[in-house]
């Protein structure tokens, strides 16, 4: 049995104790998460993976002081079934080692570290130094090991500030204008004519129209799509590319609710899923830029798929959209690539290895799609550093794919009783105090780290206005009310400052 125990002194209780434990998972020298179980009593974390003993690095979301939630890690530890690490001086010695090898590689490529940087590097480090010089004393050393974590943290996010700044001004000595798509997603008839598209179109350059299945074929055989066509043609009359689609997205809300005569019988569930793709593309070709045929299927959906069922799903999704509209781009999107349901569920599917057997098909993908749902306590992605968030991104750029990232953050905390998918903001004292800032705060360095990367084409903010039907809980830049949430005036500067 491969069992990791932590120690957690009293003076990091609260810490730990405050972070989201329940979530942690243990990755492997790929970079997937074993399945297992946590367990916590107060003075001590144990993550137990059963029938695998070879080393790995913790994964854990602390709650650090003006960032808010931020995945840490451990360096790569062997499991002992008896004894313990010293939970904070293992955080604390993983934050000091990427901060110094990042920076340096950045460095050796030409990038100019902040004075900030580089003052909180050094003062991270003797707090580090500290904490390991005080281990015989544990909770000494936990304090100091916390207080190294807070200034390194802090550190990490200003090199990935000066990492997108510098690699944007780069692209924008040889681009006037970035080709990149910034898109806001719509479920139609969102945006309605007059000021509310004329707003969206101050903000964004294209627009990802959801064409949700539950919406357009209500009853099965029954096809609705009077509120597309005139979402899609009031788009494109504003000179906006459009993005159709997810045409499947593998959440419970979202698919047809007389889905469940067929959850015993996977071929006429298949026959149904393509017969509802040809006749929405067949519907649509012509007026669509880019199809984005699916997105889920690599994560837990209403239907149990086995791997089997879940490749030829989508197999038979991509072909069905090449067949019908061959001159069309077509992709396929992937939910939480960092892969953290895997620690979850035992025979979940991994979102690099899923994708890389697509790719691999000749089925001509034209790209691939990212997914993030960031601060949502279900099925998201946990809280990461730009960082950590934009080597994720080059992780996925070794399948020599361009790329659209889709985005989700929540602007407010409580109900949202637009949401088609509602799922509960993760809050804390900032994110209560003022949640739009907070949706700036993290969203900002996440959008600046895409435009930095020639690999992605493409960036979606997923929510356009709270007051018309939306996914995600609150994830609009227009709040409930018709207001604008500062995100709004974010996207609308960089529209207008370096978008064609």
């Amino acid at each position: 049995m491969g069992q990791f125990h932590y120690d957690v002194p009293d003076a990091a209780s609260d810490f730990i104790g405050q972070s989201l434990w329940q979530d942690a998972y243990i990755c492997g020298i790929e970079g997937v998460p074993f399945q297992s179980q946590n367990r916590f009593d107060g003075n001590r974390l144990t993550i137990t993976r059963h029938g695998i003993d070879s080393s790995g690095k913790l994964y854990l979301a602390c709650l650090i002081p003006g960032l808010g939630y931020r995945t840490l890690s451990t360096c790569s530890l062997r499991p002992m079934p008896d004894e313990g690490y010293l939970l904070p001086l293992e955080l604390a010695r993983s934050s000091c080692y990427r901060a110094r090898v990042q920076s340096d590689g950045w460095q050796r490529a030409g990038l100019n570290l902040s004075r900030e940087f580089i003052d909180g590097l050094a003062e991270g480090t003797e707090a580090f130094l500290e904490s390991a010089g005080r281990r015989a004393d544990p909770s000494s050393s936990a304090a100091s090991a916390i207080r190294a974590i807070q200034i390194l943290e802090r550190s990490m996010a200003d090199l990935g500030e000066s990492y997108a700044v510098q690699s944007i001004a780069f692209r924008k000595q040889r681009e006037p204008h970035i080709g990149t798509l910034l898109a806001g997603t719509v479920i139609p008839p969102s945006p309605t004519p007059g000021e509310d598209a004329n707003r969206f179109s101050e903000a964004f350059n294209a627009a990802a129209v959801r064409l949700n299945w539950a919406d357009i074929e209500t009853d099965s055989g029954r096809f609705d799509f009077e509120a597309a066509d005139n979402t899609i043609q009031l788009l494109n009359n504003k000179g906006m590319r459009i993005i159709g689609g997810p045409l499947i997205d593998f959440r419970e809300r979202l698919l047809p609710h007389w889905l469940y005569l067929l959850e015993e019988n996977f071929e006429s569930f298949l026959q149904a899923v393509t017969h509802y793709v040809e006749t929405t593309v067949t519907h649509f070709r012509g007026q669509v830029q880019l199809w984005n045929c699916a997105c889920g299927l690599n994560t837990q959906g209403p239907l149990e798929l086995d791997d089997e069922q879940a490749m030829r799903l989508a197999l038979e999704i991509l072909s069905t959209v090449r067949r019908t509209d061959p001159n069309t781009p077509a992709i396929m999107s992937f939910d939480q690539p960092f892969g953290e349901y895997l620690g979850k569920h035992r025979d979940a599917i991994s979102p690099l290895h899923f994708a890389d057997a697509l790719v691999r098909t000749g089925l001509q993908m034209a790209g691939i799609g990212l997914e993030f749902r960031v601060n949502y306590k279900n099925a998201s992605t946990l809280p990461r550093s730009a960082v950590d968030f934009g080597l994720m991104i080059d992780r996925w750029a070794t399948l020599g794919m361009p790329m659209l990232v889709q985005i989700s953050v929540p602007g407010g905390i409580g109900g949202d009783p637009s949401a088609q998918a509602p799922s509960e903001v993760l809050t804390y004292d900032a994110q209560t105090a003022d949640a739009a800032a907070e949706q700036l705060r993290i969203a900002g360095p996440m959008i600046r780290t895409l435009l930095a990367k020639h690999i992605v084409h493409g960036i979606v903010w997923d929510g356009w206005n709270d007051s018309d039907p939306h996914v995600m809980s609150h994830s609009g830049v227009i709040d409930q009310q018709g207001h604008p949430r500062p995100l709004f005036e974010y996207f609308k500067r960089l529209r207008k400052e370096f978008l064609a």
